[in-house]
């Protein structure tokens, strides 16, 4: 049977048991097919870089090449395959697709984020580190800001060398840390002096905040280098890691930076099967340190094939046509992508619309977002309101007028505590907790129940063939839900008493139970950080709710318009797309870099399904910053539209 063939047939029942399956045999989980190039590359045997447009499917194709390996044994037990994503929601989001597909095999994928993987490895093995840069107690997160990485370069600058003195102007300012302290590699044995500016630079800059600092201070950047020069410097490490994993899955590879490039290389580029998953054209971390061209950097360095899938399976053919004429201004010839989904709208997929005042653009919207879910099947979940930058200027104009209609909005990018919402939404530790809440205050609801007994099972450190004390663990929670239940009955929700209920749920599962079962933390400071963040989040919604029951609803708000920057909308989808702001105040740094501003143009209006509505304010800038964006909106025909 042809590969053309093989794509477009319909899925076998699917297997999910532990049962192994000839990789002849194997056929994809709860999808109809795969398109020809995607079963290539999940069959690939060597290093491949999976270049996927938006709607591609990369976290499908990913969960189903996890499926592939693990169920015909390729990669066979006890081995795991790491999954390795730079956004905690990524990260989770993958894990469930494998989780729902592969329950019995679900326990030997690893999914987390690059920096989680790093750090986990600086925490467990600190004690392997050169002595010239071992720990000398617990260390302090503190990531720099750019201001103060400016500060630190002028005041090297004026105190080295007169000879050091024009390389060290030159070195960029505002992300030195990304660009210079991350292209660094750590010498076993620290340097006194260095010739090279850079050189120099990033070890002064290692001097004053780790090796003489008190405590020491490093970022997630900081803790790469030492994660690469622990690996490099301990052989057995070395190939431990390659032994676990000799499969290894990297998400948005466009975006990886020279450190965590630089630590794949030394980790897993020799031995492990590395798969790269990414589109250039959504490049848009480069203020981050991202690379210029990772995929050609990986192509070579670990001797990749290429694997280009051109399939979208999440907007409709109006919307890739138009994506394709920004994708053409980011990589002129790019292939165009071929639409799978149907149209299910009638009005024009692509609006601008354009309004007087802030004031009015929240109203009109909402106005409309209420009218459209009430003549549709549609909820307020299948809308978000998607901006360049700063959300939080948007939220109370239009979280009032949303609420004129009893709907909410979610700020996926608002700070609970020391964690952004979107992050707190996707922990496990907070997911556990929140499920606990859920039984107590409402019981029922069967599938909460499941997950959260195998949590509390393996909280409990049963395996699921160790019947007896998984009961024990089982029997242990059903009191524990009755009593919380009872305190629940006795206390209303409030503000004051949210914290409480945190505290009370905590001290039953224990902070070192969940965070050596729950999270890769190996402090108990970070997982109180989650903890500490469900209880400030619970206590945010309780005083408007209720009951508990409404209170477990509010903190999640699965239910509400999402509100969130561009940055945080990759990888997920919406039917209806708000693009607010396309005006100066938003774009303001447009013609600094273009090419990324562009890209970050391109990620936000491929969020949508069926349509992306475009929307200016003339109190917001006016629009020449951002010409050439309203030129491509001219060149496809959108008509503006203004509100008065």
């Amino acid at each position: 049977m042809t590969e053309a063939a093989e794509s477009s047939r319909v899925a076998a029942p699917p297997n999910k048991s532990r049962a192994l399956v000839a990789p002849e045999s194997w056929q994809p989980i709860d999808v109809e097919g795969l398109e020809p190039a995607a079963w290539h590359a999940l069959r690939a045997e060597g290093c491949s870089a999976v270049i996927a447009g938006p709607g591609a499917g990369k976290t499908e194709f990913l969960a189903q090449r996890a499926a592939y390996l693990l169920q015909t044994g390729l990669c066979p037990a006890p081995q795991r395959i790491l999954a390795i994503s730079f956004k905690r929601a990524a990260a989770a989001n993958l894990a469930h697709r494998v989780q729902s597909r592969l329950p019995d095999h679900a326990s030997r994928f690893v999914s987390m984020t690059f920096d989680a993987f790093t750090k986990n490895l600086v925490d467990r093995f600190r004690a392997t580190l050169p002595t010239d840069w071992v720990m000398r107690g617990d260390y302090e997160l503190n990531f720099p800001s750019p201001a103060e990485q400016r500060d630190f370069l002028d005041n090297l600058s004026a105190t080295a060398d007169p000879a050091l003195r024009p390389g060290l102007f030159a070195l960029p300012r505002g992300n030195f840390v990304s660009e210079v302290v991350g292209s660094y590699e750590l010498p076993a044995l620290s340097a006194n002096s260095i010739a090279d500016p850079a050189g120099y630079a990033a070890l002064e800059w290692w001097k004053l905040r780790y090796l003489k600092g008190s405590p020491q201070n490093v970022d997630f950047t900081m803790l790469n280098r030492l994660a690469e020069l622990l690996v490099r410097t301990t052989p057995h490490l070395s190939r431990s890691l390659t032994l676990t994993y000799p499969f290894v899955f990297v998400d948005e590879f466009q975006d990886t930076t020279y450190a965590q490039f630089s630590f794949l290389r030394s980790v897993f580029g020799d031995g492990s099967v590395v798969t790269a998953v990414g589109d250039r054209k959504q490049r848009i971390m480069g203020w981050a340190g991202a690379l210029e061209d990772s995929f050609a950097e990986f192509a070579a360095d670990f001797d990749a094939d290429t694997f280009d899938l051109t399939w979208n399976f999440r907007s409709s053919p109006a919307l890739v046509d138009f994506q394709h004429a920004v994708a053409n201004r980011l990589d002129p010839g790019v292939a165009r992508a071929v639409s799978k989904v149907a149209a299910d709208i009638v009005d024009n997929p692509i609006q601008l619309w354009a309004f007087p005042s802030e004031e009015r653009e929240a109203t009109i919207i909402a106005d409309w977002i209420a009218a459209d879910s009430a003549t549709s099947e549609r909820t307020p979940a299948d809308y978000v309101l998607v901006v360049r930058q700063k959300p939080a200027l948007f939220e109370d104009l239009f979280g009032h007028a949303l609420s004129r209609h009893g709907i909410r909005i979610r700020n996926d990018d608002a700070l609970v505590g020391e964690v952004r919402l979107q992050d707190l939404l996707k922990d496990r530790v907070a997911q556990f907790f929140l499920g606990i809440l859920r039984l107590a205050a409402a019981g029922g609801q069967p599938t909460i129940w499941l997950e959260v007994c195998d949590q509390m099972t393996r909280l409990r450190g049963a395996s699921s063939s160790d019947v007896p004390t998984s009961r024990v663990a089982i029997d242990e929670l059903s009191t524990f839900i009755r009593t919380l239940r009872g305190w629940l009955g006795d206390n209303i929700p409030t503000a004051t008493a949210a914290p409480q209920v945190a505290h009370k749920i905590l001290e039953f599962v224990g902070l070192d139970n969940v965070r050596r079962e729950l999270t890769g933390h190996q402090q108990a400071k970070e997982t109180q950080l989650f903890v500490s963040a469900f209880a400030t989040r619970l206590g945010t919604v309780a005083d408007s709710s209720n009951s508990w029951k409404d209170a477990a609803e509010r903190y999640e708000s699965a239910n509400a318009v999402s509100l969130m920057t561009v940055h945080r909308s990759k990888s997920l989808e919406y039917h209806t797309v708000f693009f607010l702001g396309l005006d100066g105040d938003q774009w303001w740094a447009h013609s600094r870099n273009p090419e990324e501003s562009t890209a970050t143009f391109f990620v936000g209006l491929s969020r949508a399904a069926q349509r992306t509505i475009f929307t200016s304010c003339a109190k917001r800038g006016n629009r020449t910053v951002i010409a050439d964006f309203y030129s491509i909106l001219e060149s496809k025909g959108v008509r503006e539209i203004y509100w008065e």
